[in-house]
């Protein structure tokens, strides 16, 4: 009787899930970017935000979600082929429909976003924060200023607003130290 060998890991990353935003991610990297696979629940919703550092592409493999760019919503399918999101350009996601949606994002350069997406994951898994990105306790207020001061040079969520977020965020991350 012979034991299995090891495989080699080929594709993503077994996935991390977000019951809050009810979303699901599997992360690939590709050199010194990052391919993000993202399953969206019905209802799901990715607050506005935007990355100062880093540019994406999102393109649907399945199903139909809405991309709001800089203030504009629109369909995307996966008929319309790669979106680009250009550094600084304020985005967000939602899949209204009733029917699950595939989609992936090429990162580039893939900075910290895994990080950032797999910590936030798992806060939203341990009720850290609301829908909203909104702290459900005063001890957790500390946990969302500290993360949210370990990544703003890569993502910044636009709620509350950077400018308020820049002036309280450090104050208070201050108290996770």
């Amino acid at each position: 009787m012979t034991s299995a060998q090891p495989t080699a890991h080929v594709g993503p990353s077994p996935t991390v899930s977000d019951p809050i935003h009810h979303t699901s991610c599997a992360f690939e990297r590709d050199g010194e970017n990052l391919w993000v696979h993202c399953w969206l629940e019905p209802g799901a919703h990715l607050p506005e935000h935007f990355h100062p550092t880093l540019e994406e592409r999102w393109e649907m493999l399945d199903g139909t979600i809405q991309l709001k760019l800089d203030g504009r919503w629109r369909c995307l399918t996966a008929e319309d082929g790669p979106v680009r999101v250009a550094p600084g350009v304020r985005h967000e996601l939602r899949n209204p429909s009733v029917r699950p949606a595939r989609a992936r994002t090429e990162v580039l350069p893939a900075g910290h976003l895994e990080e950032f997406l797999t910590e936030s994951a798992q806060a939203a898994s341990d009720g850290l924060f609301t829908a909203r990105g909104l702290p459900t306790s005063p001890r957790n207020a500390v946990w969302v200023a500290a993360f949210a001061q370990r990544h703003r040079h890569e993502t910044v969520m636009t709620y509350p607003a950077p400018a308020l977020q820049r002036i309280i965020l450090p104050l208070l991350a201050r108290f996770a130290r």
